[in-house]
């Protein structure tokens, strides 16, 4: 604000009384706040990767699921429960990301600075991509394109600590996609079929190692 004026205190009395001066001009600002969203782990991955499919399997959240890509728009977030209920860690189903996403290709930007609040990653990719008449990227392609696109938007994102899911292990060929993202990779894979409930709780268990490495992320990383 600016300057106060002076009100009719200080004013002479009489037929002056009661008049003041006026205040001084304040400062004008346009002021931009950007909420962003605070998990424990981030679902990163490509459009139709199964993020949505794989939050909903493991929590509450009932983010929309399609067929089509980018059905999710902004970040959903899903609270997990482990050890019987005892403890829980929050989930962000981070909308799909693209080759060429820290340049804000495929609104990346909007995508990518829900990622940097995340303590740990689960990479999330999809094993009968690119198999079988299947459009997509294969999954090891997937998977080094997608930690190139964190380190290139912040340094130093891709080394927190992650592990990989290969969702739609129900699809043939998928053992042998998984076999080979293993050998190329040196992060823990986890083979999971949300249709069958196959490998969620394999999942689970590795995404809590996660948060105990990273101490749920509240000494190794500043919010």
């Amino acid at each position: 604000g600016g300057l106060g004026g002076r009100g009719n205190k200080t004013m002479p009395k009489g037929p002056s009384a009661g008049t003041s001066e006026p205040g001084g001009k304040g400062e004008d600002a346009t002021i931009v706040l950007e909420l962003k969203s605070v998990a424990d782990i981030g679902l990163v991955g490509f459009p139709n990767a199964g993020k949505s499919t794989l939050l909903r399997a493991i929590s509450s959240a009932q983010p929309k699921v399609a067929e089509y890509a980018f059905t999710t728009i902004s970040p959903q977030l899903g609270a997990v429960s482990t050890d019987g209920g005892i403890s829980s860690f929050v989930v962000a189903d981070i909308p799909g990301l693209i080759e060429g996403a820290h340049e804000n290709r495929g609104l990346g930007h909007n995508f990518l600075r829900h990622v940097e609040r995340c303590a740990a990653f689960v990479y999330v990719v999809d094993l009968g991509a690119g198999a079988g008449g299947r459009p997509g990227v294969r999954p090891w392609n997937a998977l080094q394109t997608l930690m190139a696109e964190l380190e290139a938007y912040l340094p130093g994102l891709s080394a927190r600590p992650a592990i990989v899911v290969g969702t739609k292990a129900d699809l043939p060929h998928s053992s042998r996609a998984a076999e080979t993202l293993r050998r190329r990779t040196t992060l823990p894979v986890v083979m999971v079929s949300a249709h069958e409930s196959r490998g969620i709780q394999d999942m689970l268990s590795k995404a809590d190692e996660l948060l105990h490495q990273t101490q749920r992320g509240k000494d190794a990383y500043e919010y």
